[in-house]
């Protein structure tokens, strides 16, 4: 049987309408009218034979059709941005050399797929990988130890370096499996499980903190800590319980299975992952290794983490440039 001739603008819009259920937000981050986007998605399911939209829900549901469409679209385009982004690197990079610094929480997941990817591309160049705090990264660009910083960003503005945002990363309640008391027992101070801090000298525990007094939970501090795994080992324990996100839990997955999580009773919020360039890092290839950064978060932590916890779906989910 002959392949359709679809543009990958076809392929993308489709993508796009898919995950976000509406045409509208599907053209904005596109940077095409909703008309284009419409029409691109009606050509498909003309090449295809098949309706992969039910219409007649707001935001618009994927048919049966559409779920295995989809699933099938999404595993091709990322391997075809994956190829365009590496030979963007191998291209653009040529004999520099690379400083990247990560957080912790990309340590065992994304930084050995990056290393790999980048050693590769880049035969002739000096690749350095480091960790680094997210509230240190600022700095470590500024006096030139790094040249790109994956980390958690509190705003895009006022700052004399780029960002390219990666992910948005909800934080969410963690108890031990099995605990009686609810998400509202826990926040409003009724358990005799301890609430585990992060140390408040770092940007998440700084966070963490500045949410609960908004909204008037104070809580008895006992413990924090500088790192997730701690936390997940006391709550997998039984001996407490915390506020952490879905790529944390993720990170800690050898305790995951006695541990909980739960959506926050009080207004969400999150935390954005990104990639941070120094103003002088040259913008096409600090682009392509965003883009592939961003294609891996996808396949190897939110693929795998919305699949155990469909309730994330909405909220636990990769940040697309914005189109200029």
């Amino acid at each position: 049987m002959p392949l359709p001739r679809l543009s990958l603008q076809v392929l993308e819009a489709f993508e796009q309408v898919a995950h976000s259920g509406s045409m509208q937000d599907a053209a904005h981050k596109l940077g095409l009218s909703i008309s284009s986007v419409s029409h691109h998605v009606a050509r498909l399911e003309e090449q295809l034979g098949v309706v992969l939209l039910d219409r007649s829900s707001r935001p618009f549901a994927l048919t049966r059709e559409g779920r295995e469409t989809l699933h099938h679209l999404t595993l091709g385009l990322q391997h075809l941005r994956r190829a365009t982004s590496e030979t963007v690197i191998a291209g653009l990079l040529g004999a520099r050399s690379l400083r990247v610094g990560f957080v912790e929480d990309f340590e065992s997941s994304l930084a050995p797929d990056l290393a790999v990817i980048l050693s590769a591309r880049m035969p002739r160049a000096k690749l350095s990988i480091s960790n680094v705090l997210s509230h240190e990264a600022p700095d470590c660009l500024r006096r030139g130890e790094l040249d790109l910083a994956i980390v958690s960003t509190v705003d895009e503005g006022g700052h004399d370096f780029s960002i390219y945002p990666l992910l948005r990363d909800p934080f969410v309640i963690a108890a031990p499996k099995g605990a009686d008391e609810g998400p509202e027992d826990l926040l409003q101070g009724v358990s005799d499980k301890p609430f585990l801090r992060f140390n408040p000298a770092h940007q998440i525990g700084r966070q963490i903190e500045a949410h609960l007094r908004r909204h008037r939970v104070q809580l008895p501090e006992r413990f924090n800590f500088d790192t997730v795994q701690s936390i997940m080992a006391v709550v997998a324990n039984g001996d407490g319980w915390s506020i952490i996100t879905p790529l944390g839990y993720a990170r800690a997955q050898r305790f995951a299975e006695r541990v909980r999580l739960a959506a926050l009773p009080v207004s969400p919020f999150q935390r954005r992952m990104s990639l941070m360039a120094r103003s002088d890092f040259d913008g096409p290839t600090a682009r392509a290794i965003a883009a592939l950064v961003r294609d891996r978060i996808r396949l190897t932590i939110i693929a795998p983490m919305i699949g155990a916890h469909q309730w994330l779906a909405d909220s636990f989910r990769s940040l697309e440039e914005k189109t200029p």
